[in-house]
């Protein structure tokens, strides 16, 4: 049976707010004798294994946070940003006009010298599809608690702007690269619904970093025929508390870190999509865009 919600309005000690949604969200589960992760159009050599365990979690209301969630408060924060893309399924004009409005964007909530875009996909959850899109293909909803790189692979995430270039086709130059590295930086998400509609159907969950224990992180390997790619899953810890923003309209953004490169503040946002328990049945699929980037700090003056 399922749990009631909180009365409308009212605070849940947990959270600090209103308890906006129930959820069964999908955490990490270790196999025995396999390391964790998935094969990406490559051969199931039988190595990585992916299997969740579900946990039913309430989430609280983000916009009823007082004070209000920031990146380096919390990893996470919602921002008004309008933008002047008429058709993010055209990805010359994603180029053109929204990278430049998410630099922009970007730098006003970090603090940024430089940022750079390196990564966009489109997600619908009415297309179904893969996870891993071409250009111009919706991806569908990634129902897995997990942050977008590890310690590792956020550092080799640069390098490999430096090596190989972005799917963007930015490329950064070993100059760059090595100016990069030696200054304080982070790698920034920001999600967006792109339909007019509030979302209503598998929204951004983002977990409340002041839980997290390094313990429980699992990395995550991902096999690709020529690489292999590396982010973080998470066990389950009853100390998590999850918020999401409900209704989030086009206008607004869910900017947050995947990780961070500074160690005095939260570095990592772990996020999920996921469905509400009393998710109306005919509500409509999400379309959604994220982008990626790498937000470089001022260099730090000596004292």
């Amino acid at each position: 049976a399922k749990r009631p919600r909180a009365a409308d309005g009212a605070v849940a000690a947990s959270h600090g707010t209103p308890i906006a949604a129930r959820a069964m969200l999908h955490y990490q589960k270790e196999v025995e004798g396999k390391r964790v992760g998935r094969y990406i159009d490559s051969k199931d050599t039988g190595e990585l294994a992916d299997q969740h365990e579900e946990r039913e979690v309430a989430l609280g209301d983000a916009r009823a946070l007082v004070p209000a969630a920031t990146l380096d408060s919390r990893c996470f924060e919602l921002r008004n940003h309008p933008t002047a893309v008429s058709n993010f399924r055209d990805d010359e004009e994603i180029k053109r006009v929204y990278f430049e409005e998410m630099e922009a964007l970007v730098k006003a909530t970090t603090g940024a010298e430089r940022v750079i875009v390196f990564d966009h996909t489109v997600r619908d959850t009415g297309a179904g599809g893969s996870l891993n899109v071409k250009a111009g293909e919706a991806g569908s909803a990634v129902i897995r608690v997990h942050t977008d790189y590890s310690d590792d692979s956020g550092p080799r995430r640069v390098q490999t702007l430096a090596e190989q270039g972005g799917y963007t086709g930015v490329k950064l130059s070993e100059e760059d690269k090595q100016d990069i590295l030696s200054r304080d930086f982070c790698i920034v998400n920001v999600w967006r619904n792109i339909k007019p509609e509030p979302v209503q159907s598998k929204p951004l969950a983002v977990l409340e970093p002041a839980g997290l224990d390094k313990s429980d992180f699992l990395r995550y390997e991902m096999q690709f025929p020529d690489r292999v790619g590396e982010n973080y899953a998470l066990k389950y810890n009853s100390a998590h508390r999850w918020y999401f923003y409900p209704r989030m309209e086009k206008d607004e953004c869910l900017v947050f870190k995947t990780w961070e490169s500074r160690t005095d503040r939260p570095r990592y946002c772990f996020h999920t999509a996921f469905e509400a328990l009393d998710q109306a049945p005919d509500a409509p699929p999400r379309a959604s865009i994220e982008i990626r980037t790498v937000a470089i700090m001022p260099r730090r003056t000596a004292l």
